[in-house]
């Protein structure tokens, strides 16, 4: 597979001809712009055309522990600051215990969510580009001296907005299992950390103690869960790409950057060549067309043939 210098790269020596006058003319910038472009609409074409999305079109966005806050991000809880503005951010909770029975008994204060965000992912069919969405869980004493193993990974549906808040009212389907939710990310600019994030996915129906509103018993401990959630998807700029490669010491995930000369591009072989012909006969047409004015002169020389005379 290529990268993305070595296709930019193709790009302006098949435009340029080897003349280094033109190629030094042309923005290597603007050209891997274009070239971002062009692969989502291949993508595009190609989902929309019941193609299967293959694999090397998907990339890492996010792998990181879920972070439980305090008991003011316990949903249905009343503190001091259960009139602060950040109780208004959830999108996607909703009467998760509800199936036309039972309306949370008890366990109103044990669910919360949280709010991660991501790089912006190609915005075509139902799952917003957004392939697989992993958590998995572990159980800790309180402060984490004690600590189980990882549980295996569950896929977590992706649902619409709507979706999560009316899903209660469905008396078929149990609705208590965990969820998220896809939304552009209208926070601040002091919220954003790295800025490759662009929209948010929310987590929903997170349990906080194993065992709901649980008092410890003598000589025993409460028993609380840790998350950790995986996402994968397709991104409209694979340059934001996150690939997890370690953990620093305060438990928070570190990623590897993509890089331009030695990652791999996140495009297939087949299509490729495609690529490179949309980049170049549809972004590049002027270029290829516009005769270049050689003398700097404020004088239009294009049509003077060197060595011969104005042509009419």
């Amino acid at each position: 597979m290529a990268t993305l210098n070595e296709i930019a790269y193709n790009i302006k020596e098949l435009l340029s001809g080897g003349d280094e006058n033109i190629e030094s003319s042309i923005s290597t910038r603007q050209i891997k712009h274009w070239i971002h472009y062009h692969r989502v609409k291949i993508i595009e074409d190609k989902i929309t055309n019941n193609y299967p999305i293959d694999r090397r079109y998907i990339q890492p966005l996010c792998s990181k522990k879920l972070i439980y806050g305090g008991e003011d991000d316990i949903l249905g809880n009343t503190s001091g600051y259960s009139n602060s503005i950040k109780h208004s951010e959830s999108f996607g909770w909703s009467n998760n215990d509800y199936n036309g029975t039972d309306y949370h008994q008890g366990t109103e204060f044990n669910i919360f969510s949280v709010t991660v965000t991501l790089p912006h992912t190609l915005n075509i069919g139902l799952n917003d580009g957004l392939t697989d969405i992993r958590l998995r869980k572990r159980v800790r004493n309180i402060d984490t001296t004690s600590v189980g193993r990882w549980m295996g990974w569950n896929k977590l549906p992706l649902k619409s907005k709507d979706n999560a808040s009316f899903d209660w009212a469905n008396k078929f389907t149990k609705t208590n299992k965990p969820y998220a939710i896809a939304y552009n990310n209208m926070k601040t600019i002091g919220d954003v950390t790295s800025g490759n994030e662009e929209m948010a996915l929310e987590i929903c129906g997170l349990r906080y103690q194993c065992i709901e509103n649980n008092e410890i018993p003598s000589g025993t401990a409460t028993r609380y869960y840790d998350y950790w959630i995986d996402v994968w998807g397709i991104l409209t700029n694979p340059t934001k790409a996150q690939k997890a490669v370690d953990q620093d010491t305060a438990g928070n995930t570190v990623y590897e950057a993509f890089d331009d000369s030695i990652s791999h591009y996140p495009i297939t072989e087949e299509d490729l060549p495609l690529l490179i012909s949309r980049v170049a006969e549809v972004e590049m047409t002027l270029l290829l067309k516009t005769p270049i004015d050689l003398v700097e002169d404020n004088v239009d020389t294009t049509k003077i043939r060197l060595g011969q005379q104005q042509q009419q």
